[in-house]
């Protein structure tokens, strides 16, 4: 479970296993407290609202920033779906 539902998936699908399998070197598995914290920096920082599978990518960067230390990053920030009460308990 997380609270990033759009990512909750049983299988990435044939069509997205075969470009993950020869082009992606590495995923980070984002923890739920840097999924929150991303939703968090997104709100506070550029007043936008996204729901937490939208803020993944910021989230990664959160997780391991080793990984892009030095490097031009882009982060792609989606969706305003969420829970108001639930959106809520994430920015508090």
């Amino acid at each position: 479970m997380t609270i990033a539902d759009g990512a909750r998936t049983i299988s990435v699908g044939s069509l997205n296993w075969p470009m993950i399998r020869d082009n992606v070197s590495e995923i980070v598995e984002v923890s739920e407290d840097r999924i929150s914290g991303a939703v968090r920096l997104y709100f506070g920082l550029a007043n936008l609202k996204c729901e937490p599978t939208g803020a993944l990518s910021l989230g990664a960067v959160l997780e391991k920033p080793e990984l892009f230390v030095g490097k031009k990053v882009c982060v792609v920030v989606s969706g305003g779906n969420v829970d108001a009460e639930f959106y809520r308990n994430i920015i508090e």
